[in-house]
């Protein structure tokens, strides 16, 4: 009995260590699978053909536009493939899609295309990602980029179908880059949106769930095209939902009932200047009151620095740093409102807060700011 104690103590941890080799993979539906990652709270796609499998989005890193210093995790993107291969070790992953160039979509290349691997991206996108997908790569296996340049690009078989729909950010504004692509499954009705669908999972706002400028924009969509999918699928794992992705009615009823982030923000761009000063305790109450979220106050931050209203972009980062204090980025925000200011001493301090607060935050700072400065002086040249 004691042998076999000590020869079951022994073979445990290989049995877990065997099992951590590979990413957990669930079936969806037939032929439709995601995979979940230890280093990201997203998820990717999986499609399974007659003879090959497609994978839509690699989220390694759990990182969206605010990411700098991009480059290629192709050690995690090894894994993925090895994970792939034991999953289904029939079929070959024969494309790698991905909606935009945020890491949250695609954190990985060159692993992919010197296989054989076709990436599937945008002209715009890919641009972007040359920041570390090196130029050697691209010459000796740029055959296995492919570009959606029109309005879509389907992949069929008997079995399957995706259907990748590129839109831009000229005709929907809240898209996150450039372009983006959604990828339709018909034969499911399903659509994944990615990070489109920023589904509210707060408090109520003042008794309604919020409406961000994303979902708006993916309702247009929708209605443009005279898709009704039964679920959306986004990056993010659903917390309650079983199936991991949103019901559609979830969305017919916030854009229904919901309070637009937008109307939010007016409502607050109004109030004089003076007030937003003298009234700050008052406005406070009320904000939290009525859990209004502080990004409605990182926008109103931004959009008051497009119009050159430097003192009332103060106020609102002051505010959304006093609703938020372990915000690193409302800390970011407040250093980079003092930096259009001209008090470079003031923005470095908050420039250090944010990052004692999250040393590995990296959506701001001193050149980011600088950037943004000859950005916004474009645009005030245009004001007078």
């Amino acid at each position: 009995m004691q042998k076999l104690f000590l020869l079951l103590l022994f073979l445990i941890p290989l049995n877990t260590m065997a099992q951590s080799k590979y990413h957990a993979i669930n079936k969806v539906s037939d032929d439709l699978y995601f995979m979940r990652y230890d280093s990201s709270q997203a998820k990717s796609t999986i499609v399974e053909f007659e003879d090959f499998i497609a994978l839509i989005e690699l989220p390694i890193k759990d990182e969206g536009g605010s990411a700098r210093n991009l480059k290629d995790h192709s050690q995690a993107a090894e894994q993925v493939i090895v994970s792939l291969k034991y999953y289904f070790p029939e079929k070959p992953l024969k494309y790698l899609i991905h909606s935009h160039w945020h890491p949250h979509s695609i954190s990985s290349v060159k692993p992919f295309i010197s296989k054989g691997i076709t990436l599937i991206s945008t002209k715009s996108n890919f641009e972007k990602m040359k920041e570390f997908v090196d130029s050697v790569s691209i010459t000796n296996y740029g055959r296995y980029i492919q570009f959606v340049e029109g309005d879509s690009l389907i992949i069929d078989d008997q079995k399957n179908k995706i259907v990748a729909y590129r839109f831009q950010q000229k005709d929907f504004p809240n898209t996150p880059t450039s372009d983006y692509l959604y990828f339709y499954l018909p034969k499911y009705n399903f659509l994944h949106c990615g990070c489109m669908y920023n589904k509210w999972d707060g408090e109520p706002i003042d008794g309604k769930e919020l409406l961000t400028g994303r979902e708006e924009d993916l309702n247009r969509f929708l209605a443009y095209k005279k898709i009704k999918p039964s679920y959306l699928i986004r990056l993010t794992n659903e917390k309650i939902e079983i199936n991991n992705m949103q019901p559609y009615f979830s969305l017919e009823n916030v854009v229904k009932n919901g309070i637009r982030v937008s109307d939010i923000v007016q409502t607050y761009l109004t109030i004089d200047e003076q007030i937003l000063f003298e009234k700050r305790d008052s406005l406070l109450k009320e904000i939290t009151s009525k859990n209004i979220p502080t990004s409605v106050f990182n926008t109103a931050v931004y959009q008051c620095l497009g119009k050159k209203k430097l003192k009332k972009a103060l106020s609102f980062a002051q505010i959304q740093v006093m609703l938020r204090p372990s915000d690193p980025n409302a800390w970011d925000s407040l250093g980079e409102v003092y930096y259009f200011l001209g008090e470079k001493v003031l923005a470095k301090l908050y420039e250090k807060q944010s990052l004692l607060i999250s040393p590995s935050f990296s959506g701001g700072g001193e050149a980011v700011w600088q950037k943004d400065l000859v950005e916004h002086q474009k645009i005030w040249e245009k004001l007078n």
